[in-house]
């Protein structure tokens, strides 16, 4: 049997009540300050699946809520305990410091601002005649008929998704990024994103910032849906742990 390493945590913190990778039970080995959270590891059968990786996050975050954990990279392995100590907590102690000085005690949380798509199309049909006259053009045409004209309407409509987006993420960030320690910035995935922010929050500012959150939130609704997900380990925040 091998061990599955999920993170890594300071000597005080305690293991959540959470089925582990392949619904093993967690435990923790400490060494030098530290202490990995761990589960045993069949490996007669295969971990890369997606319900190990919902299990991976599950258990990071949910120590995240309580304390800090400096999270493993899915899929991290060792053979037994002398290897943990010498392939994981002894030749990164000194970085596990640095992390753990820099998060301190906080969590990560992910905001994510998406059109209301409809709406937002809406407003481009009205502001944009050239929008208007091509949906106007394809209406009751089949693909082949109108290819061109297609392909030239969404391209308008991109460009009019990312004019708008720039627009609604400078209030989105200025709302929310005050609340936070660090603040990254992802790439929108797809046209209609808005904006996708990780933040690094302390616990004693949480609420405050879930707070301004929610108001938010209440403001853009009809146009930009949010949604926010944490508290979670800070995997944006301590890559290389």
């Amino acid at each position: 049997m091998s061990l599955y390493v999920y993170g890594v945590m300071p000597n005080s913190a305690t293991v959540p009540t959470v089925a582990g990778v392949q619904g093993e039970t967690l435990t923790t080995f400490a060494s030098d300050g530290h202490t990995a959270l761990i589960s045993s590891l069949d490996g007669a059968q295969e971990i890369g699946t997606p319900d190990n990786l919902l299990a991976h996050s599950a258990v990071l975050d949910r120590v995240a809520a309580e304390g800090a954990v400096l999270p493993m990279v899915f899929g991290t392995v060792v053979p037994d305990e002398d290897a943990l100590v010498e392939q994981v907590l002894a030749p990164r102690a000194d970085l596990f410091e640095e992390h753990f000085a820099r998060v301190g005690d906080a969590a990560q949380f992910t905001l994510q601002g998406r059109f209301v798509r409809e709406q937002v199309l809406a407003e481009l049909v009205d502001e944009e005649p050239e929008i208007a006259a091509l949906s106007r053009t394809i209406s009751g045409t089949s693909e082949d008929e109108t290819r061109e004209e297609r392909i030239r309407l969404g391209e308008l409509v991109v460009n009019g998704l990312e004019r708008k987006a720039a627009g609604e993420a400078d209030p989105i960030r200025a709302a929310v990024a005050p609340f936070a320690l660090e603040v990254v910035e992802h790439e929108p995935g797809q046209a209609d994103d808005v904006i996708e922010l990780a933040l690094l929050v302390e616990r004693r500012r949480q609420a405050e910032f879930e707070r301004a959150a929610e108001d938010l939130a209440r403001q853009l609704a009809g146009r930009v849906t949010l949604r926010l997900l944490g508290p979670q380990a800070p995997y944006d925040f301590v890559s290389g742990a």
